[in-house]
């Protein structure tokens, strides 16, 4: 029989298993892959293109699930001459009409720096660049016609070792925080609630996903008013809401939740979980894993069934 002390189930394990939930699967980074190579093919064969990065989310390992809610950066690297003979319009007209040639639906997007192609299970952002050596890339945005410095593998590298120093609890934390702005109805861009998450845990410590999940919500409460550099791109700042006039609402929002962890964090020293539970739950509009659910999972990695099971999950309850 399980020792009487490993019978609760804390929040934080419940948030490893929420962050469990949500990370992109083996079958789903096999099926990116391989629509990745499909519109290389095209690139690489009718646009003499030198072939593809994926230098967003996925590659940051900061996507979170369902899939079909995403839309994955895909930079098509092509020869410097292709940009020589090109204005930055001229090469996105092209690019557009040869991805249109075989994805009907596809569109630049209002940006004019991308073409959406969509498939069942996601969307690509395809844009078109250049490399530039330990600099990032050249991408052309046909709107505005001109051309763009971006250098996605600074925010990389330092989200690399940002996670690094916080013994691998970051990337954990910041697909939480991207859950749970789903959850309260997408208020924020999600790039800028990862700047956001980095910025404010950077200074300073946590040894647990339910610390770092109320440091957030204490400090963005200041901080959401105010934009943030974009480090892939030298001088951009980001906004941090999609919609300027749900501030108020957008503050009340942290303020909310950052209630409910203190009012968890009570009662889970007390020892009343499932009461625990539930209030955190809130702070996911309930879309958080049930304590009962944990306890039964943990019984049965245990191979404990039956009635013994029943006898500790009413117990435990």
């Amino acid at each position: 029989m399980m020792n009487k002390n490993s019978l609760t189930i804390t929040i934080d394990e419940g948030l490893c298993a929420l962050d469990a939930s949500l990370v992109i699967n083996v079958l789903q980074h096999s099926l990116i892959s391989s629509r990745r190579c499909e519109i290389e093919k095209i690139m690489v064969e009718e646009f003499d293109a030198l072939g593809t990065e994926l230098p967003g989310s996925f590659a940051r390992n900061t996507m979170i699930q369902p899939l079909q809610d995403n839309t994955i950066e895909l930079f098509v690297l092509l020869r410097l001459e292709c940009g020589q003979m090109n204005t930055p319009g001229e090469l996105m007209h092209k690019f557009e009409a040869l991805l249109v040639s075989h994805y009907p639906d596809a569109a630049l997007c209002h940006k004019g720096a991308a073409v959406v192609v969509e498939f069942p299970e996601f969307s690509f952002h395809v844009v078109a660049g250049f490399f530039r050596q330990d600099r990032g890339y050249v991408v052309a945005d046909g709107k505005h016609q001109q051309w763009l410095k971006t250098n996605p593998g600074i925010h990389y590298y330092a989200l690399d070792a940002d996670n690094h120093r916080h013994r691998g609890l970051l990337l954990p934390v910041i697909r939480i925080i991207k859950y749970w702005n789903q959850c309260n109805g997408a208020l924020f861009d999600d790039y800028f609630l990862v700047l956001l998450d980095k910025e404010i845990l950077q200074q300073n410590k946590f040894n647990s996903y339910v610390q770092a999940i109320k440091i957030i919500f204490k400090n963005a409460i200041a901080l959401v008013v105010f934009t943030i550099d974009d480090p892939a791109d030298s001088g951009s700042q980001m906004e941090g809401l999609k919609d300027i006039e749900k501030m108020i609402e957008a503050m009340f929002c942290f303020k909310d939740c950052h209630g409910y962890i203190v009012q968890a964090e009570k009662h889970e020293k007390r020892g009343d979980l499932i009461s625990a539970y539930k209030i955190f739950g809130k702070i996911f509009a309930g879309q958080f894993p049930g304590y009962v659910e944990m306890m039964a999972k943990k019984l049965d990695a245990n191979g404990i069934t039956g009635v013994e099971a029943l006898q500790i999950m009413r117990d435990a309850t």
